[in-house]
């Protein structure tokens, strides 16, 4: 438990995991929330503020977490049409009924929203609200590095006031879109770039770690059993994860699958969650071939650049998932 609670601003491509992270930033007493900016990623930025929203109404936290609409685009990875030279895995099948099995749903099974997004641009909000912030703020950026990259580079001087910035991409030995790299960094290379190398206290969270802290499917039925709308969410939303991992990224035992950006808040929340942090050196292939967006992490003993991130290569697979379990049954509506 933290003494006070941590300032902390979500920046999602929502997405499965990014609901179940906002639920359980928003439920945790270890988080003040101070907003959630949506991005383009798991789905076009239409979609992922839409369901942004609805995630904030199912928490009836209209009135206490502003949500800013983000980037819609990449900084500069669209402007080559042809720089797709590593073929993509696909993230999206059908079963025999023509029924989609995918990640993410492009709409949540939610009523639609009617909260709408905040009246400002995401990067004079971002700047406001970090600089204005009596404590440093912490970032938990869990899709592409878009909207914070822009904010970085529009005003550099933020990082005086950010505590760190505990990022859900990459992969060392693990990756999921390309033979090289994780979806959330191969979606905007660039911009994870700038965000490594910003100065600021970066944590990596990698699928070498979120797949140690998988759920398994069984679990569902432990938040079904917590008998709120919250719960009935969560359990959905593990089951439309285990169904697309079983079928487009089977992982080491079935009906298993991970909850990426749950992860980060948990380590924001208790960072005991992921042990053996290794402080090295990081950087982001942006050469457009075949490695692009490959997060490279020099594990050797001497290198020479510095060190710019703290990299989970593990997780408690128990302690996350009771963290989670525990925070999910703190909604009361």
């Amino acid at each position: 438990m933290q003494s006070t609670p941590r300032k902390v601003i979500l920046d999602v491509d929502t997405g499965s995991d990014d609901a179940i992270a906002i639920i359980m930033a928003d439920l945790s007493p270890d988080i003040d929330l101070l907003g959630v900016c949506a991005v383009n990623g798991n789905q076009p930025l239409c979609y992922t503020l839409e369901n942004t929203l609805r995630i904030v109404e199912l928490l009836g936290a209209q009135e206490r977490i502003p949500v800013v609409k983000g980037m819609d685009v990449p900084l500069v990875k669209e402007l080559n049409p042809g720089r797709l030279h590593q073929p993509m895995t696909p993230t999206t099948q059908y079963d025999d009924q023509g029924r989609e099995i995918c990640y993410h749903p492009k709409e949540f099974d939610l009523p639609k929203a009617t909260l709408k997004p905040v009246d400002e641009n995401f990067i004079p909000w971002y700047i406001r609200t970090i600089k204005s912030c009596p404590e440093k703020v912490t970032l938990i950026p869990v899709g592409p590095l878009t909207n914070i990259a822009m904010v970085l580079r529009a005003d550099p001087t933020v990082v005086e006031n950010i505590e760190e910035i505990v990022i859900m991409g990459g992969g060392h030995t693990e990756r999921n879109s390309t033979a090289a790299a994780e979806f959330n960094i191969w979606k905007d290379p660039e911009a994870a770039e700038i965000v490594l190398t910003c100065g600021a206290k970066v944590v990596l969270v990698p699928l070498d770690a979120t797949h140690k802290a998988s759920t398994r499917l069984e679990e569902a039925q432990l938040y079904r059993d917590l008998h709120t709308p919250v719960g009935e969410m969560v359990a959905q939303l593990i089951e439309i994860r285990t169904r697309a991992y079983n079928l487009l990224q089977p992982l080491h035992e079935p009906d298993l699958c991970p909850i990426h950006d749950a992860l980060c808040v948990a380590y924001v929340i208790d960072p005991s969650v992921l042990p053996g942090l290794l402080h090295t050196r990081v950087d982001v292939d942006i050469s457009g071939g075949f490695a692009d967006g490959q997060t490279i992490v020099d594990t050797r003993k001497l290198h020479n650049l510095p060190d710019n991130c703290w990299v989970a290569l593990d997780a408690d697979r128990d302690k996350f998932n009771r963290m989670l379990l525990d925070i999910c049954a703190r909604y009361s509506r």
